[in-house]
């Protein structure tokens, strides 16, 4: 709940800078064309002002639209895995030292290994050697775990969007008449290649979700049935 405040909070906050430094930019254009015809002078002043105010909203956007996507953009690259490369590791282990396998898993935080980590620990808590009966307990712990991951990566796209939308704006605003637009321009290039980024991560996320749960599922059922993973102790009843 005070996560979802939080971001709530800080959509809104961001939104709210977004249409302020754009109004600064309309307004500056108003002004500048209502004193058009006082004089060379004053037309000049007025130009130079709405030009400052134009460059001042440009940068103010980009910088922050390239702020609100790097954020999760980061943690994509505290969490870049290959699929193929952690699919092998955690076979391995799991066919020979399944404990491992869960400490592996569990250092590899928002990715599927995550969900393999919590549907083992699950299944080992029915200490049983049915498969059918640690795969009853395995499947809906992997499908919670995996779909709260897949939605906290959701959730950082949806805010990447609005750092999108306010870095293209930006440029827009620099390209209308502020100064040194080319920087503004970059900047905003440079937020449309981390938002891709992060939407080619998702996309993976999404992937190696699915096959993980046909490849690598199946894997601990059988590590947990054969009795190599030891379990924590049921709860005390």
């Amino acid at each position: 709940m005070n996560r979802n405040r939080k971001r709530t909070q800080f959509a809104g906050l961001a939104g709210l800078v977004l249409g302020l430094a754009t109004l600064c930019a309309v307004c500056a254009d108003a002004s500048a064309q209502e004193e058009e015809g006082d004089g060379t002078e004053k037309a000049e002043k007025k130009e130079e002002g709405s030009n400052t105010l134009k460059t001042l909203a440009s940068y103010g956007l980009v910088l922050l639209g390239l702020g609100i996507v790097m954020i999760p953009v980061a943690k994509t690259f505290s969490s870049s895995y290959s699929y193929a490369q952690a699919r092998l590791m955690l076979t391995n282990l799991l066919r020979t030292n399944p404990n491992q396998a869960e400490f592996m898993a569990k250092k590899m935080q928002g990715t599927f290994c995550e969900a393999i980590a919590a549907a083992l620990k699950t299944g080992g808590t029915t200490m049983s050697q049915d498969v059918t009966v640690v795969s009853s307990a395995t499947k809906p712990t992997y499908d919670g775990v995996a779909s709260g991951v897949a939605a906290k990566w959701g959730g950082d796209v949806s805010k990447a969007k609005l750092g999108l939308v306010a870095g293209v704006g930006g440029a827009g605003v620099a390209l209308a008449g502020g100064a040194w637009p080319a920087i503004p321009v970059i900047i905003a290039i440079l937020t449309v290649i981390a938002f891709l980024r992060l939407l080619w991560f998702k996309n993976e996320l999404d992937s190696s979700i699915m096959r993980a749960r046909a490849e690598i599922l199946p894997e601990v059922d059988q590590a947990i049935c054969s009795g190599r993973y030891v379990g924590p102790p049921p709860p005390a009843m």
